[in-house]
């Protein structure tokens, strides 16, 4: 019987506005993942599975195609034939964020098109939702369409680490002269306050950055603190696996003396811990 756990396999899906994430796991393991911009969500699904579906090698078979994101939802009860279970995102976020990084609790912070918190315990066994913000990485591309022109993230991304924040942003030091409180000197006071006609394009770019990454790490350390859990902040989504995102939130939380990291696969977690969640409730039935 325990031969039978071990050699389950699941795919997680996460359909995603902007991206389909999938995974599979099979021993606690993820041994293959595959991601793509997301279209219409049932046919973006149906491509990332039979992609997975492809990679199965010695006979092995999937028992389950577990989903979750907000495209999940129109997505039946079978897929290219195979049997679904939704799994609701925030229990997914959870478990997917405690499995990538191997914690048994933490504050999860899903930076997406917007940012999703929830506070996981006990190895999943308690997940609370804590909220988010609308601040995202739809944020970031909106601002960069109607300030600069630019929908590309990778360019814009580029663009942003040429960039000067110091020509953009208002910082305690600047403003107070020093440091306050907890705050340093270099901390910043005032996101894009600095902002005129003459910025170029690089340092706009640089400030979009800034606003987003740090509001989504101020409301992290604040959410962090409210339980608890300031030693177990774990960031993860797409948006997480940008070295400048994933650097400025770090950078920020630090500064309230929080430890956070950024795991591995960060951008699969919901599909990870969709997938988790369903091989944990299918080990339980033996």
């Amino acid at each position: 019987m325990q031969h039978k756990k071990r050699s389950q396999i699941i795919a997680g899906l996460d359909v995603g506005a902007s991206a389909t994430k999938a995974v599979l796991i099979k021993e606690s393991r993820v041994v293959s993942q595959y991601l793509a911009e997301t279209t219409d969500s049932i046919s973006s699904a149906k491509r990332v599975l039979s992609v997975l579906v492809s990679s199965v090698k010695n006979g092995s078979k999937i028992q389950k195609v577990a989903v979750s994101g907000g495209g999940s939802r129109i997505i039946g009860k079978q897929l290219l034939g195979f049997p679904v279970e939704r799994v609701d995102e925030i229990i997914a976020n959870g478990y997917g964020g405690l499995f990538l990084s191997r914690k048994n609790q933490g504050i999860i912070v899903s930076i997406g098109t917007g940012t999703s918190i929830v506070a996981a315990y006990e190895g999943g066994r308690k997940i609370v939702h804590l909220g988010g913000t609308g601040v995202g990485g739809g944020t970031i591309l909106g601002l960069a369409r109607r300030m600069l022109d630019v929908n590309n993230f990778k360019i814009l991304e580029n663009m942003a680490l040429k960039g000067d924040i110091n020509r953009v942003d208002l910082t305690v030091g600047d403003v107070v002269g020093g440091s306050i409180g907890i705050i340093p000197a270099d901390a910043t006071a005032s996101n894009l306050a600095k902002l005129c006609v003459e910025t170029s394009q690089e340092d706009v770019a640089a400030g979009i950055f800034n606003l987003v990454s740090q509001v989504v790490g101020v409301v992290s350390a604040m959410a962090a603190k409210s339980c608890g859990l300031e030693n177990d902040v774990i960031f993860v989504g797409r948006l997480a696996k940008s070295p400048l995102v994933s650097r400025i939130v770090l950078e920020t939380v630090n500064i309230f003396g929080l430890k956070a990291i950024v795991p591995e696969k960060c951008e699969y977690c919901t599909a990870s811990g969709a997938a988790v969640y369903v091989l944990g409730g299918l080990a339980n039935e033996h």
